[in-house]
């Protein structure tokens, strides 16, 4: 709750004009507690959960041509039961785990001092602090991971994430209870090393679970605004760690590739990258050979 009664009031305390932001900032939130506008993140959450894998759930069952060729694993496919299935599991755990500890961890929130006043922060601040936050949080969940594909780990608690070897969207947050608690260390780990604004939490939180459907989606779209973030790991780099199961010792950065590449934790993948790319050079070269008879290597495919 800001200690200001009135626009006025937080005008002469900040010694200048509110700006835009920071008056739709005040009305809102002017007479909310803090716990209150903590406790956002449940339903941005739920939202992100329900709302974003929609369009990959659409993709999968319509099977469409133009987007169908961007499937990673286009031979394996769940059925609209098991994907709603899936998501009914995510949703389990969301109201079981999730959300109470989202209830219960305000204090900490409090304690580690993130703030929901005036000043709001500047949109270098918010996307300095963003990244800061990514790169501990992938840094962390690396050695988290590896921990989990141990012998122990893997068959007492991470074995769960893995039932789906081509991952969906709803399989991102889809985890053992225990995964969900461990993991959620990472994600506290930035906020706590640099407190930030409310504001730049609430969008950690969601930028963070957006990125985690995105990688688990399935779909390597050629498109995507993540193929210009440096480093970036994406759909096609995480779904070959699913798809190597739990024998995988390849791939366990959550955002990024640079843990892998320094710690040799992306060889499996590199090779088999290699393999592929020699795979279709020879291939290419055959379709020319034989007179054309397949235009390009996804009709060779398709056949």
């Amino acid at each position: 709750m800001l200690p200001y009664h009135t626009l006025h009031e937080a005008e002469v305390a900040l010694g200048r004009n509110l700006t835009f932001a920071e008056t739709v900032w005040f009305n809102y939130s002017a007479n909310k507690s803090d716990y209150f506008l903590y406790c956002h993140n449940i339903l941005f959450l739920f939202l992100i959960f329900s709302v974003v894998p929609l369009p990959l759930v659409f993709l999968e069952v319509k099977r469409l041509v133009g987007f169908d060729k961007y499937k990673i694993q286009p031979k394996v496919r769940l059925s609209l039961d098991e994907m709603f299935k899936c998501y009914k599991d995510v949703m389990r755990m969301f109201f079981l785990i999730i959300g109470p500890l989202q209830l219960v961890s305000y204090p900490s929130i409090k304690i580690i001092g993130i703030r929901s006043g005036l000043p709001l922060p500047s949109g270098w601040e918010i996307l300095s602090q963003l990244a800061v936050y990514f790169m501990i949080e992938d840094y962390t969940n690396y050695w988290i991971h590896r921990f989990l594909h141990g012998k122990w780990g893997y068959e007492m608690i991470h074995r769960v994430h893995h039932e789906y070897t081509a991952p969906i969207g709803f399989a991102a947050p889809y985890a053992h209870w225990a995964e969900v608690l461990i993991l959620g260390i990472p994600s506290f780990l930035g906020p706590a090393i640099v407190p930030g604004h409310m504001i730049t939490f609430w969008l950690w939180i969601a930028l963070r679970q957006i990125e985690a459907l995105d990688t688990h989606s399935g779909y390597d779209f050629p498109w995507s605004p993540t193929k210009y973030i440096p480093f970036y790991g994406g759909a096609e780099y995480h779904d070959y760690h699913h798809y190597v199961g739990g024998q995988s010792q390849s791939n366990f950065a959550s955002v990024f590739t640079y843990c892998d590449y320094i710690y040799g934790t992306d060889k499996g993948y590199r090779y088999q990258k290699k393999i592929l790319r020699k795979l279709k050079e020879e291939l290419a070269n055959g379709i020319e050979h034989n007179g054309g008879s397949y235009n390009t290597i996804q009709d060779l495919k398709s056949d």
